[in-house]
């Protein structure tokens, strides 16, 4: 729940309707189907702001260009393979 209102104050998801007077957060089946991309988005490493950015490309035009998210994808893949990297060197390291 914590995490949820985080996302909310940062603006990744956005708030949720109040219910039984104010006191209660509804949520749609939209808000649960975002917020779960936006758990898998960052258990795979990617930023708030990269959420940010491939939610708002996912919410624009479906036959828009997929550039944005290219961009945004290679860059994580660099990113996973420089650590690869890394451990492989920590690995030999170790072994040596």
């Amino acid at each position: 729940p914590e995490a949820v209102r985080y996302y909310e104050r940062v603006g990744v998801i956005p708030p949720a309707a109040r219910g039984g007077a104010g006191r209660y957060r509804r949520y749609t089946a939209g808000d649960a189907e975002r917020l779960r991309f936006v758990r898998r988005a960052r258990a795979l490493g990617f930023s708030l702001d990269e959420v940010r950015e491939l939610l708002a490309v996912a919410s624009g035009d479906p036959g828009g260009p997929c550039g944005d998210v290219d961009r945004i994808a290679r860059a994580a893949l660099a990113q996973v393979e420089a650590k690869l990297a890394e451990l492989a060197a920590l690995r030999a390291e170790l072994a040596a």
